[in-house]
């Protein structure tokens, strides 16, 4: 028969397993960049010329696929990223084909991999290949409203535990089991005699948040923004934002040199809407920067017209004009050198920060 003190003993271990899982369940987890590319070099070494029937091309910031033998043979090309089975994940790229053709991932070679793209008439491709054996990971009438067929489209896959959820343009259009991870690849594939593509192909791993720093003694007076890079809003908008957040909306474009948005901006820019209807009590101020390109005059002007396309986009989607500040620095707060068009790019951006 158990003592009573030794009852509390083990009581009182198992208290503390308890709470330090629901403590360990609990743990803030944030994205980690694992790939960004852009196409504008082959420096990760993608596959290049001819792939069995298959032809693969890198120029113009895209990589390209072109089934050329009018047969059903599948072909994919492949890089290796370090994603882990036992981590939640996000991959998102821009994509477009004549035909059929889709972004493969967890994939190890062309007979275990799993695919998601567009069919023609609007149809959803979420399916794959296990030891050599098609599956559909969704029916095959799967169909997206926002989908252009002859356009851009952005393919947004996003893993939490044992689900999957993909997205175009914004719009979830499906949900799957978790099926795993059958190789660390990830990239284009094509086949039926058609042509597809992809650009700015990132991918993000969820891992536990690194310990706070220790509050200061005393606050320093608020300075500029340091020019190092700004955290992702893409993956942030998942979550609920909180003051003192500064975001990038590196998925947000422009007619160059003018504050017209393109069309390709419409997905992280609603995801931002919704995460503010979300949240009716935050506030935000939109900072537009530009590269040093140009009449300084000019930067500034068009900087904060930038700011301001974006504040009229959200009011259009609900978000109340009162809680949106504008600002626009021209070319004053770089975040990289100006002395490459990779880094120009990255200086031609909008922030967002939450300001209560």
């Amino acid at each position: 028969m158990m003592t009573l003190p030794r009852f509390r003993r083990v009581a009182l271990l198992v208290l503390a397993a308890l709470l330090s899982g629901r403590l360990a369940s609990a743990q803030q987890l944030v994205p980690r960049l694992l790939l960004d590319e852009d196409f504008q070099d082959n420096r990760r070494n993608w596959p290049l010329g001819e792939l069995g029937n298959a032809r693969y091309e890198l120029k113009h910031g895209e990589y390209s696929g072109e089934e050329y033998t009018h047969n059903n043979r599948q072909r994919v090309a492949l890089i290796q990223v370090p994603l882990r089975a036992d981590r939640d994940f996000d991959i998102e790229a821009e994509y477009r084909t004549n035909n059929v053709g889709t972004l493969a991932w967890g994939a190890r070679d062309e007979y275990n991999m799993q695919l998601f793209g567009i069919n023609p008439d609007k149809h959803v491709s979420i399916c794959g290949w296990q030891r050599g054996t098609f599956f559909w990971g969704a029916p095959e009438s799967t169909t997206a409203r926002g989908i252009s067929q002859k356009g851009w489209n952005t393919l947004r896959l996003e893993r939490r535990g044992g689900r999957v959820r993909y997205f175009i343009n914004g719009e979830q259009v499906a949900e799957t089991a978790f099926a795993g991870l059958w190789g660390q690849g990830i990239g284009l594939e094509t086949n039926r005699s058609s042509t597809a593509r992809l650009r700015r192909l990132r991918v993000w791993q969820l891992e536990p948040a690194p310990p706070a720093a220790p509050a200061p003694v005393a606050a320093a007076p608020p300075a500029a923004p340091a020019p190092t890079e700004t955290a992702d809003a893409a993956e942030a908008l998942a979550t609920p934002l909180h003051a003192g957040q500064r975001l990038a909306l590196r998925n947000v474009f422009f007619v160059q040199g003018k504050p017209e948005l393109l069309g390709t901006s419409k997905p992280e820019l609603a995801r931002l809407a919704t995460a503010l209807n979300g949240q009716p009590a935050l506030r935000i101020r939109l900072e537009g920067h530009t590269d040093n390109q140009g009449p300084e005059e000019k930067n500034q002007t068009l900087s904060e017209q930038r700011a301001e396309a974006i504040k009229a986009f959200l009011v259009k989607y609900g978000v109340a004009a009162a809680r949106l500040q504008t600002a626009g620095y021209g070319s004053t707060r770089p975040v990289a050198a100006n002395d490459s068009e990779p880094n120009r790019r990255r200086n031609r951006r909008v922030e967002f920060v939450v300001v209560e």
